[in-house]
């Protein structure tokens, strides 16, 4: 049987919500009242051509300023069908009561022009959102002219808990997109572009992005020009630094490498917590969320890691730490989940060893163990699954892994194995016995807000991801029986939700997080490209 994607089913009654650019387009308003006031100032920020009928008469004061000022055309008093003849409107508001509305609308509707009217939503045909703008973003809110008043008050309640500098980093990003593009301008590497920057987009904190020098994007782009696959164990490098000498220990700093766990902030330890605190440095992997970064109080460097720069990244990190332990600071490397797991943290300790140096090591919790418990899904379970195993699904240099053949009572945690997940489930399948129809799941982002759940069976996670839009980093894949074991029965063969275990697919209902709350799957990441920039 053939693959049936999973197809979104429509649910109709909503408006097309559009980012329609009205720069140098003639847009006519109809009206004295400061309705009318609002409108024209909403049209004048998006650098529309404004055109008004009003009279002067009744004008408010607002619209009287504008007048005065030539920053709107004041046409007549009255509308005038002779003036769609004359003039060509992309848009029309009208915000007057009056019994000629009807036959104004019709005669607009003739020209192809869409039209407001104010408070009659049955003669509109689109709608004004209430919206929020900072700088670049604009935030609108629409109740499809069912309670407009209401989505005031809902946008107030969105923007309240909006990170300060959002529009600084929009900007800031948006250089930086403009300048990758220019570096690799192919439509080729659109989608690579459009990966690359989505990593930044994520894991640097607001208030990094805000304040992207033109010195960190050069840094960026030679870091995305030098993206030759990840490469998961490297022999320690030497140091090329003259050893420290015995006299110089004494003054030397500490390190500390700490396990960040999966992201939740809850879920540190609190030896971890106190470290972080009592760091004069912490050098974090790009991949540690930043609700856990934003617990950082003293300087702060986040991992340059790129697909394909882990090692040049690892490094600097490396001479990083060690110049500032050389100064006397205690340096916090901040990893994500457990340091020895696929976290170089045994590459680390060797590496400052060679310096006399021992880091003290914090666990961290894993995701290789708490994805799947956050999933629903339990690794072991008597008469299902009695041993598992984790691996990478990811060898050097991007290319593939040696694999586990398959065990029916075994559950397998494949890690950093979702970018070339097309390439390893073949592999599973073809080459080490896998049944096609062994059920599997994705988890992406365990612990965090915005957590996913993609399942379906080996042969056809590939499909169901990418019927999602797209995997959203960190994520790992679970295979085995298992992962059918605690699934609730409303959960078919396939499907997305934040957790398989309860009714509503919903992670709060089945969490101690009392921080996740109100779900509604609009957190579940699709990764796209509206504007069609990259």
């Amino acid at each position: 049987m053939s693959f049936q994607p999973r197809v979104p089913i429509p649910q109709g009654g909503a408006s097309l919500m559009l980012a329609f650019q009205t720069k140098n387009k003639n847009i006519l308003v109809i009206g004295e009242n400061t309705i009318a006031a609002s409108r024209v100032l909403s049209c004048l920020e998006a650098d529309a051509k404004v055109y008004l009928v009003s009279n002067p008469t009744f004008m408010c004061s607002e619209l009287q300023y504008r007048v005065d000022q030539n920053q709107v055309t004041l046409l007549t008093p009255e509308f005038n069908p002779v003036l769609l003849q004359r003039y060509q409107f992309e848009l029309a508001f009208i915000c007057q009561t009056s019994e000629e509305n009807e036959s104004i609308v019709k005669q607009l509707r003739q020209h192809a022009i869409p039209v407001n009217v104010s408070d009659h939503s049955e003669l509109s045909d689109f709608f004004m959102t209430s919206t929020y703008r900072d700088q670049s973003l604009q935030i609108a809110v629409s109740t499809n002219g069912q309670a407009s008043k209401l989505s005031s008050r809902i946008r107030r309640h969105i923007t309240s808990s909006l990170p300060v500098n959002l529009g600084d980093a929009i900007n800031r990003v948006g250089v930086l997109r403009k300048k990758v593009r220019a570096s690799d301008p192919s439509s080729a590497s659109g989608i690579r572009r459009m990966k690359w920057l989505a990593q930044i987009c994520e894991y640097w904190s607001m208030e990094r992005l805000a304040q992207l020098s033109d010195r960190d994007m050069e840094e960026l782009l030679e870091s995305y020009h030098h993206d030759e696959g990840y490469e998961s164990l490297e022999s320690a490098v030497s140091p090329t630094k003259t050893q420290l000498t015995s006299d110089k220990v004494t003054s030397l700093g500490s390190i500390v490498l700490v396990g960040s766990g999966t992201g939740d902030p809850d879920l540190l330890t609190m030896a971890a917590y106190k470290a972080i605190k009592n760091a004069d440095l912490v050098l974090s992997d790009k991949i540690v969320p930043a609700e856990v970064v934003a617990l950082v109080d003293c300087e702060l460097k986040i991992a340059r890691k790129f697909p394909g720069n882990a090692d040049a990244a690892q490094e600097e990190f490396n001479e990083m730490a060690l110049k500032a332990i050389k100064q006397g600071k205690n340096v916090v490397r901040l990893k994500q989940g457990d340091p020895y797991l696929f976290g170089r943290g045994g590459e680390e300790v060797l590496f400052f060893r060679k310096y006399g140096i021992v880091p003290r090591v914090i666990p961290g919790i894993s995701s290789t163990v708490a994805a799947g418990l956050l999933a629903g899904i339990p690794l072991t379970h008597r008469g299902v699954a009695s041993q598992f195993l984790v691996t990478t699904g990811t060898g050097a240099r991007n290319s593939s892994a040696p694999l586990p053949t398959f065990d029916q009572h075994r559950t397998d945690v494949f890690l950093m194995a979702i970018h070339r997940l097309e390439a390893l489930t073949k592999d599973l399948m073809m080459t080490q016995q896998y049944p096609a129809d062994i059920p599997c799941a994705i988890v992406e982002r365990a612990s965090c807000k915005d957590q996913r759940v993609i399942w379906g069976s080996l042969s056809n996670i590939v499909q169901l991801l990418e019927s999602c839009g797209g995997s959203r980093p960190p994520g790992l894949l679970i295979v085995g029986h298992a992962v059918n074991v605690l699934k609730h029965e409303n959960k078919g063969l396939e499907g997305v939700a934040s957790n398989l275990m309860t009714a509503s697919g919903l992670s709060r209902d089945a969490v101690f997080n009392d921080d996740i709350k109100k779900e509604d799957g609009s957190n579940l990441l699709k990764l796209h490209d509206p504007e069609c920039v990259y």
